[in-house]
């Protein structure tokens, strides 16, 4: 167990999720984690203003130069939504995978903020007609799964038919917001 490139300092044991709220140490202001993946973290300041960060950049510093602030709420959007939605025309316009990868991070989280602390309506599900295994798994059409959860799981990596089959289900049941009733009409859904 003894790893010669360990540094405890650059350890952190904080989960990186949506909502999470954060103290930058350089700039003495609180930030609010609003989307994240395995490539990217997008925060949003005080004042509103947003910050892309490299995801294994903000975990490498979470602790460190961002420090958790547990129970801190964050200012209300003070109309951050058209700031956001004019950022994401301007990426949509532009070419190249960078631009395309801004989009639909900048997307997701105007879809995730539009349904924060808003109650998840049960919507009743489809049955799938041909599907694939690489068919996206529309969430919001499972009954039970809102827009806030099935955001959460896309976060987690079950974006496809097949990233649903292949996972345990205490491994879906670890995402917030999904319940044992609802992993079963997810499980029901995608088969």
């Amino acid at each position: 167990m003894s790893d010669a490139n360990y540094d405890p300092s650059r350890t952190s044991r904080i989960d990186t999720q949506i909502g999470l709220v954060v103290e930058d140490q350089r700039t003495a202001e609180l930030r609010q984690v609003i989307y994240t993946d395995d490539s990217v973290a997008l925060l949003r300041d005080e004042s509103g203003n947003t910050t892309l960060v490299r995801r294994d950049t903000f975990d490498a510093e979470l602790g460190t130069r961002y420090r958790p602030r547990p129970g801190a709420e964050m200012p209300s959007d003070a109309g951050q939504y058209d700031r956001l939605r004019e950022h994401l025309s301007t990426y949509e316009r532009e070419e190249g995978r960078k631009a395309k990868h801004k989009a639909d991070a900048l997307r997701e989280a105007l879809d995730l903020l539009a349904s924060e602390g808003g109650e998840e309506a049960e919507v009743d599900g489809d049955d799938s007609d041909d599907s694939t295994d690489e068919t996206e798994v529309p969430f919001e059409e499972v009954a039970g799964i809102g827009p806030t959860t099935a955001g959460k799981l896309r976060t987690a990596g079950y974006v496809t038919e097949r990233d649903v089959r292949a996972a345990s289900d205490d491994e879906l049941l670890s995402v917030a917001g999904l319940g044992p009733e609802n992993l079963t009409n997810l499980r029901g859904f995608v088969d």
